[in-house]
């Protein structure tokens, strides 16, 4: 079993979030994680090679993976391992993803999430114009395979898009890859700066990689400042909104 942080431990560990801290302060009993970057990494390279086995498994059925009842599975398997072995890696190793990745907030941080959620849309929007003067046009391939959706797919889809992956994908690189990198005593700064990096990185979108860094680095810096991953996850939903309803709305009227 880990050991316990004494009541009186200041913080309990490097980037502790607010939640931990807060439960610190209380007095409550808790545990030293011994998560880290091992998880991490078991985390996003398992998603990774998950995406990619299912992808081909599901050709070799003659299922598509980017249409219809396949999109929906190869969109959401992965998180099993993206977003499950970071909180199973808290509750057997840790306190739990509450207090470990700071899932709990109060609401000026969930407020200060929703801000800079409409702070990065705004970024966004300045960085791709950029952008698409050095590489043309720009499309989204998640967004171009939601284009050709229809029915409770369509649906699904776009509720997947607006809560489902900023959920697990703040859980994984705001919650245990930013974590794991405090814990290491690595500068929060350049946390935030990494966690974006890899972040962008992980989307496999060359043309987006600017425009996802840039989000990425807000995300991030609204974890440095809260301290609360939830604030994170709402800055992201905030942020894959709009783009959801337009699928949604371009759709329909079609």
């Amino acid at each position: 079993m880990n050991p316990l942080i004494p009541s009186d431990g200041a913080s309990g560990f490097p980037g502790a979030p607010w939640a931990f801290r807060r439960a610190l302060a209380r007095g409550e009993n808790l545990r030293i994680p011994t998560w880290g970057m091992g998880d991490a990494l078991i985390a996003l390279l398992g998603a990774g090679a998950l995406s990619l086995v299912l992808g081909l498994a599901l050709m070799n059925r003659g299922i598509d993976p980017q249409n219809g009842w396949g999109l929906i599975i190869a969109f959401s398997a992965p998180w099993l391992v993206m977003a499950g072995w970071p909180i199973l890696a808290t509750i057997r190793k840790g306190n739990g993803p509450k207090l470990d990745f700071g899932l709990q907030a109060p609401p000026t941080h969930l407020r200060l999430g929703f801000v800079a959620g409409i702070a990065s849309l705004i970024l966004a929007s300045l960085v791709a114009l950029i952008v698409i003067r050095f590489t043309g046009p720009l499309s989204s391939t998640a967004g171009d395979a939601g284009l050709n959706q229809t029915g409770i797919v369509l649906v699904l889809f776009v509720l997947m898009a607006m809560f489902g992956a900023p959920i697990v994908e703040e859980i994984a690189f705001r919650g245990m890859l930013y974590g794991a990198l405090t814990k290491a005593h690595i500068n929060e700064h350049l946390v935030v700066v990494i966690t974006a990096l890899v972040f962008s990185l992980f989307h496999f979108e060359p043309k987006r990689f600017v425009i996802l860094f840039a989000i990425g680095l807000i995300f991030g810096e609204v974890r440095r400042r809260t301290g609360s991953t939830s604030a994170a996850i709402v800055a992201h939903m905030v942020n894959n909104t709009p783009a959801a309803l337009t699928i949604l709305i371009t759709v329909l009227n079609k």
